[in-house]
């Protein structure tokens, strides 16, 4: 059985969010992702940062890991973007999908 994960990935927009959705799809990196969006606070250079921000959650092989992290850093703008991989178990139906859909 394969050992499946969920990246959740941060997106300085929503055009940003959708390219790398579609890349990460289209490469077979990815079974699929929701993107979600809403107002975020972080430190960043000794001060409180407010903007809105997109997370693009997916779900794939943790066998991918690095090629996900590659393929997100040639689109995300940040210079310190969010690319973190979470163990995940589920359904056998949606497991399948995921072994079935990713390369």
């Amino acid at each position: 059985m394969s050992v499946f994960c969920q990246a959740l990935i941060s997106a300085a927009s929503r055009k940003e969010a959708d390219k790398i959705s579609d890349s990460l799809v289209n490469k077979k990196l990815v079974a699929g992702s929701l993107i979600i969006n809403g107002p975020s606070r972080y430190w960043w250079d000794g001060k409180i940062v407010e903007k809105e921000y997109f997370n693009v959650q997916t779900f794939s092989l943790t066998k991918n890991k690095e090629k996900i992290i590659k393929e997100v850093k040639k689109i995300q703008s940040d210079e310190c973007p969010i690319i973190a991989f979470f163990a995940m178990d589920g359904n056998k139906e949606f497991l399948d999908w995921i072994d079935d859909s990713v390369e």
